[in-house]
């Protein structure tokens, strides 16, 4: 899926009962914005950042919040991302993005906590390192890093249904769309 892909899928998705994402990878393109707003109606706090301050070693400080902004044209159906243990990084960025929506709800495993942008760091011998260079947390301040996103239904694959074939995740996800009951959070009026 690319930037590009998003206008078209709005309009194929509109009219569906739901849609299953499957994030269960690194992410190709950057999707929290472009389609995360389609799963909004509010602007929704879903991301805190924290920065170092570089006159104060040891010191971070939270910087702005960020926020999903709705699109004129709400899905207003079920979601469910898919996500594992494979899934870091922006794939854990576009999960927190997703989890702002309405009738989202993420399952699978807890993501691998490695999600923050990457500050390279030169070693002497030609080497190098990497780390997350910003701290990245809930809107409630809990970190996500070395800890992950938690879905909220824990789904894992079965040696069974791996001998088998079957997606157990995706199985499950039609099963949430398919049910008639609502996801998600709930809007108060």
């Amino acid at each position: 899926m690319t930037q590009e892909d998003v206008p078209e899928l709005r309009k194929v998705f509109k009219d569906t009962k739901g849609i299953v994402v499957d994030i269960r990878n690194y992410t190709s393109a950057f999707m929290p914005f472009s389609l995360g707003s389609f799963f909004t109606s509010l602007y929704t706090l879903f991301v805190k950042f924290t920065n170092g301050n570089v006159n104060y070693p040891g010191e971070f400080n939270y910087g702005k919040d960020l926020s999903i902004p709705p699109k004129s044209k709400f899905y207003n159906e079920k979601v469910v991302a898919l996500m594992n243990e494979v899934s870091q990084s922006q794939a854990e960025y576009t999960a927190m993005a997703f989890r702002a929506g309405e009738n989202v709800s993420i399952i699978g495993s807890t993501t691998a906590g490695a999600d923050g942008n990457v500050s390279t760091i030169y070693l002497p011998g030609g080497l190098r390192t990497m780390i997350s260079g910003i701290g990245v947390h809930y809107p409630d301040g809990k970190e996500t890093q070395r800890v992950g996103i938690v879905p909220d239904i824990e789904v894992r694959p079965t040696i069974e249904g791996i001998k088998e074939g079957r997606d157990e995740l995706m199985e499950k996800a039609i099963e949430i769309i398919n049910q008639n009951i609502r996801i998600g959070k709930t809007i108060k009026d």
